[in-house]
Order: structure tokens, then sequence, then C-alpha cells
């Protein structure tokens, strides 16, 4: 165990836990980014690139899951990448997944905005961004179980939606309202129109619908049953996978993929094609509800991950206090400036701002989760070396070394399509640029200030 946890209330339940989880990944990657994925891979290509992405964020998460399980801490993605891989990693893991982090918390805000134009059209995008940031600095200032509470609810909103979206949609498919019977006739007309290349040019726009499931696991530290860390971790990927496959298929039938375009959700483009527009209306409010609460989770997030690293004497002891509420205040100051650098879209159209930032992150994620993947490979083997019984592992992987290995092969196929790809590129050369300065300045650091590696998990 990481006594370095200490200061943080665990207050938060297994339920909570989940719906953090849950919350905090279905967002605009599903209900915005999909317009872009729909209509760059056709509808036969989306769904195959969500099952495609589904699969790979569950070897990842299930890698996260073995280790959260047995050491639960908060800011756990640092933190076991500085013990099993090693201090200068460790440095880098943890600013590279709070910049990540900071910048889903910018694409939520601008995702937010673009809904609002679409709601009230020729309103200033800079305005929604500033109310938007102070909402979410507001709701994480409350105390952890406040929040959990929030979430739980704000979670609950989404879900309720994608089950209703799916019933009415399916409805729909047979001629509910209408009366034409859709049924799958968009598939028919040209299932994968662009082949395997528009495939390809959505591989990390697929893949950001489950960027954040790593966020159950960032609640470790404030779960009130540890040893229910790898229920909350199946349930979680069980959830995400099925809403994010299931409703796809369901707008892919409904929605021509020359349609959709991220300057609005194709969720309430079917409805306005439909001529409902009062449906479209009560879509795109909870789209905004799931942009939002979406971002908060990530507002969440990335202060506690700044906080572990202050912690660990990898980033400025003053973001290691805590207010009264056990809330890390200064660390969430900081990440929430952030969210101001979408001001840009202001100036630049707002769908070029929105898939930049999230081809961004998902550089960030493609570094972050392979990494997750050898910590994971790297604790079994020397859990075992040191005489630790597997059947004393709260939550295992399915097999082992099969699905660590597994998992870092995927990861690097998805950054050789995504540099193939000239639309990706230009965001994951400048991630890259990024993360590898950060690196080389960790390296320098570590080797100046010592060893601060986690020597007190306890094996």
């Amino acid at each position: 165990m990481m006594d370095t946890s200490q200061g943080l209330n665990r207050h938060m339940t297994t339920r909570a836990a989940i719906m953090t989880g849950v919350g905090g990944t279905i967002g605009t990657g599903l209900f915005l980014s999909s317009g872009d994925v729909i209509s760059t891979a056709g509808p036969g290509g989306a769904i195959v690139m969500y099952l495609i992405g589904g699969l790979i964020v569950w070897l990842m998460t299930t890698c996260l899951g073995e280790m959260s399980a047995a050491m639960p801490v908060s800011g756990s993605l640092q933190a076991y990448s500085t013990e099993f891989i090693g201090p200068a990693m460790g440095f880098t893991i943890g600013w590279v997944n709070w910049i990540g982090g900071a910048m889903t918390i910018t694409a939520q805000v601008v995702a937010s905005a673009i809904i609002m134009r679409d709601i009230i059209p020729n309103s200033p995008t800079w305005l929604w961004i500033v109310v938007f940031s102070a909402l979410l600095f507001g709701v994480n200032m409350l105390d952890v179980k406040i929040f959990g509470n929030i979430s739980f609810w704000a979670s609950s909103i989404k879900l309720i939606m994608i089950v209703a979206f799916i019933i009415v949609g399916a409805g729909m498919m047979g001629g509910l309202g209408s009366g034409d019977a859709v049924g799958f006739s968009n598939f028919s007309d040209g299932a994968f129109p662009t082949g395997l290349a528009g495939m390809g040019a959505v591989i990390l726009t697929s893949f950001y619908a489950y960027a954040g499931t790593e966020i159950v696991a960032s609640t470790a530290g404030e779960i009130q049953d540890e040893n229910k860390m790898g229920r909350a971790i199946n349930i979680t990927l069980l959830v995400l996978i099925g809403s994010v496959v299931i409703s796809i298929a369901i707008v892919a039938a409904l929605l021509p993929w020359q349609q959709a375009n991220v300057l609005g959700s194709p969720f309430v483009y079917v409805f306005r094609n439909a001529g409902m527009p009062s449906a479209a209306l009560i879509v795109n409010i909870v789209v905004l509800t799931s942009a939002l609460t979406s971002g908060n989770y990530f507002t969440f997030a990335c202060a506690r991950y700044l906080w572990s690293m202050a912690k660990f004497e990898q980033a400025p002891k003053y973001f290691a206090k805590t207010n009264k509420n056990g809330v890390p205040a200064r660390s969430l100051i900081v990440s929430m400036l952030f969210a101001m650098i979408g001001i840009v879209a202001q100036f630049v159209a707002e769908d070029t701002v929105y898939l930049f930032i999230v081809y961004f992150i998902g550089g960030a994620n493609i570094f972050m989760y392979s990494v997750i993947c050898i910590s994971q490979y790297r604790f079994r083997k020397r859990y075992v070396a040191e005489g630790g019984d597997l059947k004393d592992l709260k939550f295992r992987v399915a097999s082992y070394p099969l699905v660590p290995v597994l998992g870092v092969l995927a990861f690097l196929i998805m950054l050789v399509v995504s540099l193939i790809d000239a639309s990706q590129r230009t965001g994951i050369i400048v991630s890259a640029i990024c993360y590898i300065g950060i690196y080389v300045l960790a390296t320098l650091y570590v080797k100046k200030h010592g060893d601060a590696r986690a020597k007190n998990i306890d094996m």
C-alpha cells in the first residue's frame, strides 16, 4: 500500500467510483466526435473502429486494474510508472497525464461552446468557455463526497439518455414516427465507403470515445472499500463499451454518413432529420450536460494528478497541499487555467480546434497507455519474484503476459496508422515533441535531485 495517498478522504462509494469512470469517459468523444468517425469511415467502418477501440481500452484498463486493486493510490499512473519503470518515466508520465487531462478539459469546454452555438446560433464562443470553466472550478471545490454524489446523478442522466436513445432509435429504424422502416439501409448503401484508409483516419477520434477510463482507477485513494476496485473497473468497462457500440450502430443506421460532422452532434441530427425539433433540443441539452460532466471528471482527476506528483517531489511542493475539505485546491486552480486555451476557438474554426486537441490528446493516450501495460508487466514479474501468491491479488488480468504485450503492440500500431494519415499527423508530432522534451527534462531533474522512486509500495 502507498501511504503517500494519505491526505485525501476515503469517502467515495463504489457506486460513485463506477459512475465517475463512466461519466468521465462518456462525453463528446461519443456524442460529438462520432460525427467525424461516421462521416470519414462510414457506418460500418465506425462500428468496427469503436469495437477495436473497446478491445484496446479493455487491454489497458485491466492492466491498470490489477495494479490499482493491489496498490490503491490517487494519481496511480504516475506512481506505478515511477515504481516499476523508473523515476524519470514516472516524472514524465505524471506530467504527460496531467497535460493530456488538462487538454481534455479544454476539449470538453470547446465542445460545450460548439453545442451552445448550435442551440443559440451566433452566440460568442469565448463567453461560453469562460462560463463553463468557472462552473467546473466551483463544483470541484466541493468535498469529495458531495462531488461523488453529483457525479453519480450527472452520469445517470447520460446513461438514461443513451438507453432512451437506443430504445427510440430502434423504434425509428422500424418505422416509429415516420412510418418508413429505415432498418440498416445505410449499411447496404455503403457500409465502408472509404475503405481501410477512412477507418485509419479515425483511429484516434474513435478511441477518444474511451479516453478517460483510467479515471476510475484515479479514485483508488478515495474509494471507501479498496477491495472493490476490480469490480468497479469491470462494470465501468462493460457499461462503456456496450453503450458506445450500440448507440453508434443506431446513429449510423438512422443518419446518412454524408450528413455527419463535428459542428453538431449526430445524435441531434437524427431527430432533426426525423422532423422532431423538440426532441433534438432535449438531446442537445443532454449532450451539453454530458460534455460538462466529462470535463468535470477530468478536472477532478487533473487536480489529483498534480497533487500526486507534488507528493513524489516531481512537481513543486506548493501543490501537495489540500484544503479543509481534502480538495487539492492549488492543483485545481492551475489545472483549470488550461481551459482558457479554448478561447482560441473564438478566432479559429471550432471544429478545427476541437479535432486538433483530440489528436494531441491521442498522442498522450498512446504514450500513457503503453506505459501502463509495461508497468503491469513489470509489476507482476516482480510480485512473483518476491514470493507473492497470485491468489492474493484482488484483481488479475485475463492472461499474463499476453494482455500487456498485446496492449503495447496495439498502441504501437495505433501510432503508426495515425502518423500515416495526414489529418492526424500534426497533432501526434506536436504531442511527441512536447512529451520527448518532458522526458529529457525529467532525466536531467532526476540526475540532479536523485531517485524519487516510491519506496513505500508494499509488495
